[in-house]
């Protein structure tokens, strides 16, 4: 569009343009013409005079239009004193050319001027889709200059921090917002180097947000780089997020996990039970986040005992309880749940299941009907403690360990799906008998799974060969020895699943 008050004048300029290449589409002569054919034509570009005839001359004509629409002008001026290029500069012309003007010189200044507006209006609405998103965000988002001063905070912001906006802008970030370590207390500086000179986020969790005297608010909060196309870093992008309800319910949570893990070492033998004419041996450790592995023994009815190992897949609350549920399932007390013996009305009047019958039993009640229950493996036996005659069933836990009193090892390999997976699944049942001093290992995955801090698994076959070394030591100090050697491979007392492993030696 062109601007001009001057018929003559307004036609050259059109022609030039067109001569140029440009499409000319309205020749406004009033500043009140040309807002009238504004949104009718929707130019790329004005060509304005600053000296136009009428009420609203080529200034104020700029500033209005500028107003209604994102639209680069440019000034045609035979003037160029100080005064009139001062109120001009006002409404942020891309451009001047003064009259009278070469086509050539016409050309570049368009040229530049379409090409500067279209970064600028990109930048720009950047900037306003940024801060409309930032500003609609409800984690708190302050963004900083390369030097640490605050140039945008958004609501959220304010109210995390508790200061209005214009408090904090232009401030340098560390006078705005203190930040200790949640264990240490230990005051904790803004990462800006890490951002600047990486070139990559950091995340920063277990945090307080010091407000005031007495008053902290806890936090995690990221840091990021903000850099151009071009690669130039121009600020960095710092987002917190209250974690007051997050840190509640993880406390509640561990709160009630340890609750859990009290009864489940409670629901485990007492390391100096025994059965008749056997010697039996435990050991457990438990997980952090709740596991659920499970182990007993029980006498059934005469010399016969019954045996387990149980792991419920998964980890947390729901596995820990299932594991106690299937403790109480796994006992001889049918008024109290259990399912190893039949209570009977003919004589005799209880009947002990046998293993694949306890199998399917479990499988039956458990089967995971549209996942409504959690899968378990199972190792479960009954012995003759008199004549050691041994019948088991595996059903997906790891095979047991049999070492004869003379030294030999070979797994005992049952086969057989975990419990819940197969409505009509069944378990193969194997047969042994436990002679004086053999030893029978049940253990869960846990175990031969426990990762070092070097990420190597402990391994079935190590376990084998610790069981091997230890054939001379008393069954106590064996399990004692096996606990010690995964506690050193582990490392730490802090287990990434529940590991437990229960051994029976014939007398």
């Amino acid at each position: 569009m062109v601007v001009e008050d001057e018929g003559v004048v307004a036609l050259q300029i059109k022609e030039a343009l067109e001569g140029l290449g440009y499409e000319v589409p309205v020749v406004a002569l009033t500043g009140e013409e040309a807002l009238g054919k504004l949104m009718e034509t929707e130019p790329d570009l004005v060509l304005m005079d600053i000296q136009l005839k009428g009420a609203v001359n080529g200034i104020e004509a700029a500033k209005r239009i500028r107003h209604r629409m994102d639209v680069p002008v440019v000034y045609l001026t035979a003037f160029s004193d100080t005064e009139t290029l001062e109120q001009a500069q006002l409404t942020e012309p891309f451009g001047y050319v003064l009259k009278p003007f070469e086509e050539r010189g016409l050309h570049a200044i368009i040229q530049m001027s379409l090409s500067k507006h279209r970064r600028t209006r990109g930048a720009r609405e950047s900037g306003w889709w940024m801060s409309a998103v930032a500003a609609s965000m409800r984690e708190a988002v302050l963004i900083c200059d390369p030097k640490g001063y605050v140039k945008f905070v958004n609501p959220a912001a304010e109210a995390l921090i508790g200061r209005a906006q214009a408090d904090i802008l232009e401030k340098r970030i560390g006078d705005v917002i203190a930040l200790v370590d949640g264990e240490t207390r230990a005051p904790l500086l803004f990462p800006v180097s890490e951002p600047l000179l990486e070139g990559k986020s950091t995340l920063r969790g277990n945090c307080r947000l010091v407000t005031g005297p007495g008053k902290e608010v806890p936090v995690e909060f990221s840091a990021s780089p903000l850099r151009s196309p071009e690669g130039t870093l121009f600020g960095i992008l710092y987002v917190f997020r209250e974690t007051t309800e997050r840190e509640r319910v993880q406390t509640l949570v561990l709160r009630e996990l340890e609750t859990l893990a009290k009864a489940q070492k409670k629901a485990l033998p007492r390391q100096d039970a025994a059965l008749p004419g056997l010697r039996v041996q435990w050991l457990f450790r438990p997980t952090a986040y709740g596991g659920g592995d499970s182990l007993g023994f029980c006498m059934l009815e005469g010399t016969r005992a019954a045996f387990y190992s149980v792991e419920v897949i998964g980890q947390g609350i729901l596995s820990t309880l299932f594991s106690l549920l299937l403790h109480t399932f796994l006992s001889c007390d049918a008024d109290g749940g259990g399912i190893l013996v039949e209570k009977r009305c003919e004589e005799p009047r209880r009947r002990a299941l046998a293993p694949a019958e306890v199998a399917a039993e479990l499988n039956r009640r458990f089967f995971l009907l549209e996942d409504a229950n959690p899968c378990f493996t199972l190792v479960y036996g009954v012995v003759d403690t008199e004549s050691g005659a041994t019948r088991l069933v595996r059903a997906g836990h790891p095979h047991p360990i049999l070492q004869k009193a003379d030294g030999t090892v070979r797994a005992v390999k049952p086969e057989g799906y975990a419990i819940g997976l197969f409505p009509r699944a069944e378990a193969m049942t194997e047969e042994l008998v436990l002679e004086r001093g053999d030893r029978l290992f049940l253990f869960t995955d846990g175990l031969v799974e426990c990762v070092s801090p070097k990420g190597e698994r402990f391994s079935s076959a190590r376990l084998v060969e610790l069981i091997s070394s230890q054939r001379q030591s008393g069954l106590p100090e064996a399990v004692e020895a096996i606990g010690a050697e995964i506690d050193r491979w582990r490392g730490s007392d802090a287990f990434d699943d529940d590991l437990s492993l229960l051994a029976l030696e014939k007398e």
